[in-house]
C-alpha cells in the first residue's frame, strides 16, 4: 500500500486575498519631548582644571553625575568622561564615611561605659579606704567606717551635681550611722564612755561637716516625714521619745514665731495710729532712715 493513504491527503491551500491592505499600518505620531528649561540646559562651559577636580571632588563625597551636571551647567556625558579620565571613584567616600560612623559609634560606647552605674560608682569610690573581709568571720564591718566613706562619696557626687547619687549615698551613711549609734548605745559606750573605740555613738561634736549641712537644709517636708508618728503603734514605734521630743519643740517654736507676729502687728498698728494722729494736728513726723523705713513697710 502506497504511503500515505490517499484519504489523509489534504487538499492543497489556495492563496485567498490579503487582509493587510485593509489595516492601517500608520502609527501615531511621536508626542514631542519639552526641553528643559533654559537655566538647566548644559552651557557647555570650558572649564578648567582646577573645576574639573572641584566637581570630581564632589562626585567622590557622594553626588551623583545628573545632580553635578545641572549644578556646573555640564553635559552629564562630559561628567562622566571626566570620572573616567581622572579614575574618580567613590571607594575613599566610602571609606571615610564608614570609618567615621565606626569611630563615633566607638564614642557613643564609651561614653555609655564611662557614664553607666558601675563606672559612676567606681569614681565616686575611688581613694576610699574600702572596707575588707579579713579579719571579720562574719563579713561585718564597723558601721561609723560606713557611714563615714558613704558620706565622703556623697559630698563626691554633690560636687559633680550628681544629686541622685549624693541623695541615695547620704541616706546610706544615714542608715549606717543609725547602726553605729544602737551599737553604742547597746554596749554602752557613749556620752559616759570614751567614744573613740568601735560602737562608738555619733554626736554633734564627732559628726561630719557634710552630715550637718545636710541636717540644716533639711525641707520642712523631709523633717516632718522623717520625725513623722504612727498613732496606731503608739509608744511601741522605733524612737518614741525623739519623735515626741522634736513635735513639742516644733510646737514651742512656732508658738514664740506666732507670738512674735502678733506683736509685731500691733507695734506696727500703733506706729501708723500715732503718724496718723501726727500728720492731723500738722505736727512733723519723726526723722527716719528711708531704709530702715522701707524695711519696716515691707510685706513679710
Amino acid at each position: 500500500m502506497a504511503w500515505p493513504p490517499k484519504h489523509t491527503l489534504r487538499p492543497p491551500l489556495t492563496q485567498g486575498p490579503s487582509i493587510l491592505p485593509r489595516m492601517d499600518m500608520t502609527l501615531p505620531p511621536a508626542v514631542p519631548l519639552p526641553d528643559p528649561p533654559k537655566a538647566d540646559r548644559p552651557a557647555h562651559y570650558r572649564l578648567s582644571t582646577e573645576t574639573w577636580m572641584l566637581i570630581l571632588k564632589e562626585y567622590r563625597e557622594g553626588a551623583t553625575a545628573p545632580y553635578l551636571a545641572s549644578k556646573w551647567r555640564v553635559s552629564v556625558h562630559a561628567v562622566r568622561r571626566r570620572i573616567t579620565m581622572h579614575g574618580a571613584t567613590k571607594r575613599e567616600w566610602g571609606d571615610g564615611q564608614a570609618i567615621a560612623m565606626a569611630t563615633a559609634r566607638e564614642a557613643e560606647l564609651e561614653a555609655a561605659r564611662r557614664n553607666s552605674p558601675e563606672a559612676v560608682a567606681a569614681r565616686l569610690f575611688q581613694g576610699l579606704p574600702m572596707p575588707s573581709d579579713e579579719g571579720e568571720p562574719d563579713g561585718g564591718e564597723d558601721p561609723a567606717a560606713l557611714a563615714r566613706i558613704a558620706m565622703l562619696a556623697s559630698g563626691r557626687a554633690m560636687r559633680g551635681r550628681l544629686w541622685a547619687e549624693a541623695r541615695a549615698l547620704g541616706a546610706l551613711a544615714e542608715t549606717y550611722q543609725r547602726l553605729a549609734a544602737r551599737e553604742g548605745d547597746g554596749s554602752g559606750v557613749g556620752a559616759s564612755g570614751s567614744g573613740g573605740g568601735r560602737g562608738a555613738a555619733l554626736t554633734p561634736e564627732t559628726a561630719p561637716l557634710a552630715l550637718i549641712h545636710a541636717i540644716l537644709t533639711m525641707g520642712a517636708e523631709a523633717k516632718s516625714e522623717r520625725f513623722r508618728m504612727d498613732p496606731d503603734a503608739g509608744e511601741a514605734q522605733p524612737d518614741y521619745a525623739i519623735k515626741r521630743a522634736y513635735w513639742r519643740d516644733w510646737k514651742e517654736k512656732g508658738d514664740w514665731l506666732r507670738g512674735v507676729v502678733f506683736r509685731r502687728q500691733a507695734l506696727e498698728a500703733r506706729v501708723e495710729a500715732l503718724e496718723a494722729a501726727l500728720t492731723e494736728a500738722g505736727l512733723p513726723l519723726p526723722e527716719e532712715h528711708s531704709a530702715r523705713r522701707a524695711a519696716r513697710l515691707a510685706e513679710d
